[in-house]
């Protein structure tokens, strides 16, 4: 066998442990919904607790690392299987939307947020709940390392409904940056207009398309955009998420309208505003502001009628991160190699124009090589 080249075995027809662990459960309920939806992940998820609880062995109390974990969602129903054993189950109040992993705030373990109509539900591994009730419509949620995104639609937020909170947002819809400092680090300082209004804080998150829920005890905070040196919020309710990495601060948007897909870097921005007056530093000190978020746009590909079919990281042969984007309507698979710069301890992505190219394909899958 040639350098580079792997073989690959076919063992059989996967089918979902979840349809085994409903068959198992007897009758299913007649409001069962005929379609439903699944996905493996990693074990290291539950990692921390599993060998805390078990002392890095496999048991039967504890979430196991030695097999494939599952979640499987029905309805209002999620089953989560290690291996052909039900580990937990969900039964929520109302239909399941999408399901995530996630890690939020300073929380090491990671939390599962399942995203209903009117409400996001975040468990832990131990089967703790919280239950954040959503005062607009929000269509999907997606990682990042540093918290949940969250995506909305237009038109659709209550005028009397602010979300649970006694933090405050920022009301600044234009607001100045530097040209050098574009592009630098994701902890980068810089100041907001002293016209700084702190009750527009509805209208602001309700004009931007894309939140993040950063923390448990706070609000989803608006997102903000790099748009010629300035950050504006980002409103743009056309621009559709279709990916993101929990390991890498990225996402991956297709804009219909504009044939565009995109890809995006997330950073965390400080704010520290001019404090003009005495009264006004009375209504918004210095030390309480959150971080704000934004998101720079490090390329753009346009022409394609529909989007992408699929997003995932590959690694190059020198383990570089690649974004592909596999594009069945033009048969062919984009691949983004990501350059990653470390500058002051930090590490800033970016994607050279010379640094992509397409391959034909109609399908595609990252495959993980754990043995040379």
């Amino acid at each position: 066998m040639s350098v580079g080249v792997r073989r690959l075995s076919v063992l059989g027809e996967f089918k979902p442990f979840g349809l085994i662990a409903e068959a198992l459960d007897g009758k299913p309920p007649d409001n069962l919904a005929d379609k439903y939806d699944y996905f493996l992940f990693d074990p290291k998820f539950v990692r921390e607790r599993a060998e805390a609880d078990n002392n890095g062995g496999c048991s039967i109390s504890a979430p196991s690392n030695c097999s494939d974990h599952e979640l499987f969602i029905r309805g209002n129903r999620i089953i989560w299987t290690t291996g052909a054993r039900v580990f937990k189950r969900f039964t929520l109040p109302s239909q399941v939307i999408t399901v995530c992993w996630c890690h939020i705030g300073d929380i090491s373990e990671a939390l599962l947020c399942v995203l209903q109509i009117e409400s996001l539900t975040i468990y832990n591994t131990s089967g703790e709940v919280i239950s954040i009730p959503l005062p607009r419509t929000i269509t999907s949620i997606w990682p990042l390392p540093f918290g949940l995104l969250l995506q909305s639609i237009e038109g659709n937020f209550p005028a009397h409904a602010p979300f649970p909170s006694s933090s405050r947002l920022l009301g600044a819809r234009d607001i100045p940056r530097p040209r050098r400092e574009i592009g630098h680090s994701p902890q980068n300082n810089y100041s907001l207009p002293s016209s700084f209004n702190h009750n527009i804080k509805g209208e602001t998150v309700s004009m931007s398309s894309h939140l993040i829920l950063s923390d448990l005890l706070e609000e989803p905070q608006c997102t903000y955009i790099e748009e010629r040196g300035k950050l504006n919020i980002m409103r743009d309710f056309d621009e559709r998420t279709i990916w993101t990495s929990d390991q890498i601060p990225l996402m991956a948007s297709y804009n219909k309208g504009k044939m565009q897909h995109s890809v995006w870097v997330a950073e965390v921005v400080n704010c520290i505003p001019e404090v003009a007056s005495a009264s006004l530093s009375d209504v918004v000190p210095a030390g309480v502001l959150p971080k704000q978020f934004l998101f720079r746009r490090i390329w753009q590909g346009k022409g394609a009628q529909t989007s992408a079919s699929k997003v995932f990281l590959a690694t190059d042969d020198d383990a570089a991160p690649i974004i592909c984007l596999l594009l069945q309507e033009q048969k062919k698979l984009l691949a983004l190699r990501l350059q990653s710069v470390e500058i002051n301890n930090e590490i800033l992505f970016d994607i050279k124009p010379d640094m992509s190219w397409s391959i034909p394909a109609v399908a595609a899958a990252p495959v993980i090589v754990t043995r040379p």
